[in-house]
């Protein structure tokens, strides 16, 4: 069965239910469900379950940086972001063993598809939310140039976790 494509598949249904939603009740179980399939399914244990927590941790610090610096707003205040949005971190963390494991050990290449990647995800993020970049050009960009650096860094942060490193 090809899991790195269920795993990618499952993101991105949990991604798309977490941002149309946009609930602080929906999207916990939403990332509940996701983790409930997701472990049975492919998860790799704990060294796993430790990677997720780890990267959904610096998630929330870096949307919380990103709020409070402006870089998104929501109706044109800078606030702190909503539960909705820091619950995108743990499902993306499902899939840095899976879904993009074919990147690691590709540094530049991964750090091109996490700025692009990155940066067009939160764009689609703002067109569906009440989320916004404070500015539609040097929001994106930043987005591109930090998603260029945790990208690549959380591959290879997974890679060695996975291989017991």
């Amino acid at each position: 069965m090809p899991y790195r494509l269920v795993n990618g598949v499952l993101f991105n249904i949990a991604w798309l239910g977490i941002v149309m939603s946009q609930s602080s009740f929906i999207a916990p179980a939403l990332v509940a469900a996701l983790l409930a399939l997701h472990f049975p399914l492919m998860g790799r244990g704990l060294k796993e379950l430790r990677f997720i927590v780890g990267f959904a941790l610096v998630g929330v610090c870096v949307d919380q940086l990103l709020f409070r610096t402006g870089v998104f707003t929501i109706a044109g205040n800078i606030v702190s972001p909503p539960l909705w949005m820091t619950c995108l971190w743990p499902a993306l963390g499902t899939t840095f063993m899976h879904a993009f494991a074919g990147l690691s050990g590709k540094p530049f290449f991964a750090a091109t598809v996490g700025g692009f990647g990155g940066a067009a995800s939160y764009i689609a993020g703002t067109r569906l939310t009440q989320v916004t970049f404070a500015s539609d050009i040097s929001g994106p960009l930043i987005l591109a140039v930090l998603w260029a650096i945790i990208f690549p860094i959380a591959l290879a942060v997974a890679n060695k976790q996975d291989k017991g490193v």
